[in-house]
């Protein structure tokens, strides 16, 4: 059900903003609307959150390895308000942290990079003084590719130049060039020659191969020391997600429109009429000086949609929402879809043993996650699900694979009567959706609207599935001629002239192919069935077959683990994928125009942790 909406508007004295704000942020039960000429307090905490965001992007490398059922660490309300001193010089200390490791990595490959360059002249007997030109001789340090150092030699032998090989390569070979200034090489270039510029080294490049490799341990060290300290702050302390959770709730206050005087300020939002009373306590908790007025929406005011069912059915909102928020005003289908959803969901996996592994594995996940909001929604919908999967298996016979005692048939046997099964349960799940636009029409005043459009519509397909039953063939012959009748007559109703309307008649009862297409659609409700038990059957098949020895009996027991997780795991994706698509599509598409918004209220919405209930109790 849709819940009722008031709008109010709230006026209070300028030094008392923030607080009632916050006041407001913690009932989670208004909805502030942007205003014509509103204005935002700033951006001061918003660059705070990013701050803090960037810093817990940069601690996770450092972070403990959050295990797979890893719950958010628990905290109260009032470490959100007030943030303890301590906890903004821990995450300082831990910016420092990383600035600093930074800067140890930066100086690691400088270093590296200097190592990497001296390598290959280790064997450099030379001090870097000794290299440096004399009165009549020069020398160059460079390289010359492998293949035409012979030639290089010679060339330089020829004409005078001491060449000193250091090391080589496969491919390179590293030299020193001696050179008297009288002389002149010209060609070195033709035979590969380049020069290599030594970086700054003391003594010999042995001694400066030595210096770098003592830095590098040092700088190790210190690296190695404020990671550890880092892991440790990250292991021990919560102040970065604190932080970052106050500076969020802390930005959306920022980030509220508002209109204002020199002394007075007024909001406006949405607010849900049964905590409208909430609101106005939420506001005298904190001054006694304001003035709340509450109204009905207006026509064509943008009226966010809160949806508000019975605890079964409010599983499935989630579903609902994904495809199109029902409009305010509009009309809620989840108290009709649950039903078709849970009964859909069961056809499709259909085996017990299935069934029964859905129960224990989210009871598990549950009991380890406690997951909370949509999550927890979307868990219990499978967990509703796998009772009629458990219903159905029984129903088939179908227990991991494998068919024993069906109450009504085996699908894997029985394949083309499992099809009419399917096609059946298409057929009502369409004629539920053309019976909740026959009583949307109704309630609206459109009797004809509803009897052309979708009593004509059940009687066709009433008809033509009573057709290929014997005995009542000619009742069935005889409403689907009438409810043919009806369409071609008043389909083209809307259309100008008689040609418009004749037209409009026959395009409409074209629109049969389409009815027969969406029943059509509901047959992957049998391919999923198959799916599921031949995979299963298969893997039971696979573990048998090497049960000869006790190696292999071991072995066949990791093949049904393994094969009927990984079954189990396919058919749920599945299930749930192909389960939405009919309703989306065939089931919707027959009354549905959802085009609303959420109601999404100011509130305290933590992303790193979770808020203590009750102080923690």
């Amino acid at each position: 059900m849709i819940v009722p909406m008031k709008f109010v508007t709230l006026v209070l004295m300028r030094d008392d903003r923030e607080a009632v704000l916050r006041a407001l942020q913690k009932t989670g039960s208004m909805m502030l609307c942007e205003q014509e000429g509103a204005v935002r307090a700033g951006t001061e905490n918003t660059a705070a959150l990013r701050r803090m965001e960037k810093l817990l992007s940069d601690l996770k490398p450092y972070a403990p390895k959050a295990g797979m059922f890893a719950q958010k660490p628990q905290v109260d309300t009032a470490a959100l308000e007030t943030p303890r001193t301590d906890d903004t010089e821990t995450a300082e200390q831990m910016e420092k942290l990383l600035a600093r490791i930074e800067k140890i990595k930066e100086r690691l490959k400088q270093v590296s990079d200097r190592q990497t360059a001296l390598f290959p002249w280790a064997r450099l007997s030379a001090s870097s003084a000794d290299l440096e030109d004399g009165a009549y001789t020069s020398y160059t340090l460079g390289t010359v590719p492998a293949k035409q150092f012979a030639a290089f030699s010679a060339y330089c032998t020829e004409n005078g130049a001491a060449l000193e090989t250091v090391s080589e390569t496969e491919q390179t070979v590293y030299v020193v060039l001696a050179v008297l200034k009288e002389a002149s090489l010209q060609d070195l270039a033709e035979y590969g020659f380049q020069k290599y510029t030594l970086p700054p080294f003391d003594g010999t490049v042995e001694t400066g191969l030595r210096n770098i490799a003592d830095e590098q341990n040092r700088l190790q060290t210190e690296l190695d020391e404020a990671t550890a300290q880092l892991q440790k702050y990250t292991a021990e302390s919560l102040a970065p997600q604190v932080l970052c959770e106050h500076y969020r709730a802390e930005s959306d206050i920022e980030d509220t429109p508002f209109l204002s005087t020199e002394q007075t300020v007024l909001f406006s939002g949405w607010v849900p009429e049964k905590r409208v009373a909430e609101v106005e306590q939420a506001v005298q908790s904190v001054t006694d000086v304001y003035d709340l007025i509450a109204r009905d929406p207006e026509e064509n005011e943008d009226v966010p949609t809160e949806l508000e069912n019975k605890k079964l059915v409010s599983q499935f909102e989630g579903i609902t929402n994904m495809f199109s928020v029902p409009t305010y005003g509009g009309y809620d289908p989840n108290a009709v879809m649950a039903p078709w959803y849970w009964i859909i969901f069961g056809l499709m996996m259909g085996d017990a043993g299935y069934g029964l592994m859905m129960v224990i594995l989210i009871a598990i996940v549950k009991k380890i996650m406690k997951p909370k909001g949509d999550t927890k929604k979307l868990i219990n919908v499978l967990l509703y699900s796998s009772i009629t999967t458990i219903l159905c298996g029984v129903l088939f016979g179908s227990y991991f694979g494998e068919t024993w005692h069906p109450i009504l048939f085996s699908p894997l046997e029985n394949p083309v009567q499992m099809l009419i099964v399917t096609l059946g349960v298409g057929v009502a799940h369409i004629f539920t959706g053309l019976f909740v636009q026959i009583v949307n029409h109704i309630k609206a005043g459109h009797w004809l609207d509803a009897i052309c459009d979708q009593v004509s519509w059940i009687l066709v397909i009433s008809g033509i599935c009573l057709i290929f039953v014997k005995p009542a063939r000619t009742v069935g012959m005889v409403l689907a001629i009438v409810g043919a009748v009806i369409i071609l007559l008043t389909a083209g109703r809307a259309k100008k002239g008689i040609f418009g309307k004749i037209t409009g008649g026959l395009v409409g009862l074209y629109g049969i192919t389409n009815y027969l297409s969406d029943i059509l659609s509901y047959s992957r409700i049998l391919a999923l069935s198959l799916a599921t038990g031949v995979v299963g059957m298969v893997m039971n098949m696979l573990a048998g077959m090497i049960q000869s020895s006790v190696i292999g009996f071991i072995l066949s027991l990791v093949i049904y683990v393994v094969g009927h997780v990984f079954n189990l795991v396919l058919g749920l994706l599945s299930a749930y994928v192909h389960d939405c698509r009919l309703q989306y599509i065939e089931f919707y598409g027959k009354f549905y125009e959802g085009s609303g918004k959420l109601f999404k209220p100011l509130s305290i919405n933590p992303k790193y942790i979770q808020i203590q209930e009750n102080g923690g109790n």
